[in-house]
């Protein structure tokens, strides 16, 4: 398959209420999510587009003390919502408008940490130029993260802010491709510190 323009999307700026902490700040496996996230995006991904809103600085100088001394530095950008108090819907419409020129974007939350290299390397091998929409599913239910294509791009930018990226998915124009995987994680994140402590990876 010829190489594909596919960067991340990885959304940071909302609150954390349920959790009690900020979620991207949180240490897994001795690093913060943001950056834990970010370094398994960059093996499968030309760069990644990091939005954030509440508490950007504190994201922007955790990121920058991570990657600045490395080669990786250059392949991660920050850019800040304005609009993040209406909804995640609003951060995915300014990363999207920030990657225009993708052909492909894996989005992902930021509340997913715990996903394996191996686990991204086999989704993006999923990628069919004849869908618009990659998602994992297991046992029947869909999870995340998802990948989709630029076909998609200016349908979501040009919604209302209060809409869903659900409901671009479910429409009947939307080409969707299922991967029926063994990856059960897909379906959890960690919104609450109990998610935390009952969290297995097999």
């Amino acid at each position: 398959m010829a190489k594909i323009k596919l960067n991340g999307l990885l959304i940071a700026a909302g609150f954390s209420k349920r959790m009690g902490e900020f979620k991207p700040l949180m240490n897994y496996n001795d690093n913060p999510f943001i950056v834990t996230i970010t370094k398994k995006l960059l093996t499968v991904c030309e760069s990644v587009t990091i939005v954030t809103g509440h508490k950007s600085t504190e994201i922007e100088d955790t990121i920058k003390y991570a990657f600045l001394e490395g080669t990786l530095f250059p392949r991660v950008e920050l850019v800040i919502n304005p609009f993040y108090e209406l909804g995640m819907f609003t951060s995915l419409q300014r990363g999207v408008k920030e990657l225009k020129d993708s052909e492909w974007i894996l989005y992902h939350f930021v509340d997913q940490p715990f996903h394996k290299e191996k686990f991204y390397k086999e989704f993006v091998s999923q990628v069919d130029n004849k869908f618009d929409w990659i998602q994992p599913v297991y046992g029947g239910s869909e999870g995340h993260p998802v990948i989709f294509k630029n076909t998609l791009f200016e349908k979501i930018v040009s919604s209302p802010q209060n809409y869903s990226l659900r409901t671009i998915r479910d429409n009947a124009s939307t080409k969707k491709k299922i991967w029926n995987c063994n990856y059960p994680q897909i379906l959890e994140d960690f919104d609450t510190q109990s998610d935390i402590a009952d969290f297995k990876y097999h």
